[in-house]
């Protein structure tokens, strides 16, 4: 006997989950409200300019130490396009000047030492890296916020200026406040091992310096969407929200504004808000759970200049901005000395992040003044000057945060739904992860 199992979202992991389902053979369809599949993996031309090739509008890599995602890209015929940054690293503003990073894991610097020179961190702080990073610390038992964690293991100026900024800008988020086993893990397992901090990830750096940190595909991160979307095009419908589930007989239907879809199993990608009203009338405990996660609203600002209008020296894969800086921008991204794909020889690709979770400031900005703010601030980071191209893509509701206790929350909601709603899954950057990596890890486990 067949059974057909229903996807409902067509982001990365509902599309990863219907490449399993069709390499297997298996009977499925895919559900999708709006006119596209890949969520937040999108791209598309900057208007304007003179690019003569489309530009990532989110997501631009992924992590290559997790092979999921790159598994998935060989799947597809992708394999001989898939392509690593420069090798350049990445900077911080601080204090009005673009520093490097040192070698760190996580925003945590490996070696005090060669701090003394790079104006990130004061000498009272570098001392206290020194002192703390050294220090004979418990074992972290259970989970615990990233601040707490770090700001007791390698002070306060370390957190602030270097961690927050990298593990806040990834999730748009505030890492006081953000789960270190399911945000931070390598922090977390470096804590977890008790004993000074710093030599435990030194030995994860040295365990885990194999081969290139992130890939990407040349050209773009949109053309997995469109490799996936036609493999899967007969099995995917669009513009078909699902409205709600019921029970029918041993399996469950979904009821769409286009009609009803029934299948033996529901796999459930969406946000959890939505994916909160689907589960609701079935499973009152998990849909609450769903309800509960938090998301933050971001903006992606992409900025196409001449080379000649930016006075920095863009080597580099771009910068990160701590909270108390005063910039609206979190981070900017050179995308066009990151990728060789996007350096034509005469253009700069600037993209710029603005929100957190606890900064909506954008909001509150039309277009034009959103452009001309991060413009400026532009002007005073890498010293653009002129006039610009911009493209503007926010992403609302777009990253939920993973507060202290996600991954015992999303055990709970297994657990719920495996006893209120058996052959109901939810997986997504909801549950387990929100890189792309860990996307389609759960869609695979999930099928």
């Amino acid at each position: 006997m067949s059974t057909r199992t229903v996807i409902i979202g067509g982001g990365i992991t509902g599309l990863s989950a219907a490449h399993q389902l069709h390499q297997q053979g298996d009977d499925f369809v895919l559900l999708e409200s709006s006119h596209r599949v890949g969520g937040k993996i999108a791209g598309g031309p900057v208007e304007g300019s003179a690019l003569g090739f489309d530009v990532d509008c989110a997501a631009d890599g992924f992590l290559a130490r997790e092979p999921e995602m790159s598994d998935l890209c060989r799947e597809l015929g992708l394999g001989d396009d898939l392509v690593s940054p420069t090798g350049a690293g990445a900077l911080v503003w601080v204090d009005g000047a673009l520093r490097p990073i040192p070698p760190s894991v996580l925003g945590v610097p490996l070696h005090p030492e060669k701090l003394a020179d790079s104006g990130i961190i004061s000498d009272e702080g570098i001392n206290e890296l020194t002192i703390r990073g050294f220090a004979d610390h418990p074992g972290l038992v259970g989970d615990a916020p990233v601040g707490e964690v770090v700001r007791a293991r390698a002070g306060d100026e370390v957190f602030e200026r270097l961690v927050d900024p990298l593990l806040g800008g990834i999730n748009a988020g505030n890492s006081n406040n953000l789960s270190i086993t399911a945000g931070a893990g390598a922090l977390a397992d470096a804590a977890r091992r008790g004993g000074p901090f710093i030599p435990a990830l030194r030995d994860h750096a040295a365990s885990s310096a194999q081969g290139p940190v992130f890939h990407g595909i040349k050209g773009g991160s949109q053309r997995i969407i469109d490799a996936l979307q036609a493999e899967l095009s007969d099995h995917i419908r669009l513009h078909t929200p699902a409205v709600s589930l019921e029970h029918q007989g041993d399996g469950w239907r979904i009821t769409t504004p286009s009609g009803p879809f029934d299948g033996d199993r529901v796999i459930v990608t969406t946000p959890g808000f939505i994916s909160a009203g689907l589960l609701e009338p079935h499973c009152t405990e998990a849909a609450s759970l769903l309800a509960g996660l938090v998301y933050s609203d971001v903006v992606l600002v992409t900025f196409v200049v001449s080379s000649e209008q930016v006075d920095h020296d863009l080597d580099g894969a771009g910068f990160l901005v701590p909270r108390d800086q005063g910039l609206l921008m979190t981070a900017c991204s050179w995308s066009s000395s990151k990728w060789s794909h996007y350096n034509d020889g005469s253009h700069a690709i600037l993209r710029v992040s603005a929100g957190r979770v606890d900064d909506r400031r954008w909001l509150d900005l039309d277009e034009s003044t959103l452009v001309e703010t991060l413009r400026q601030e532009l002007a005073l980071t890498v010293g653009l000057q002129g006039e610009c191209v911009a493209r503007v893509t926010p992403w609302r509701q777009s990253l939920p945060q993973y507060l202290p206790g996600h991954l015992e929350r999303c055990d709970q909601i297994d657990s719920y739904l495996q006893r209120d709603s058996p052959g109901v899954t939810v997986v997504g950057a909801s549950m387990r992860g929100l890189g792309l990596p860990a996307c389609v890890r759960q869609a695979r486990t999930a099928v």
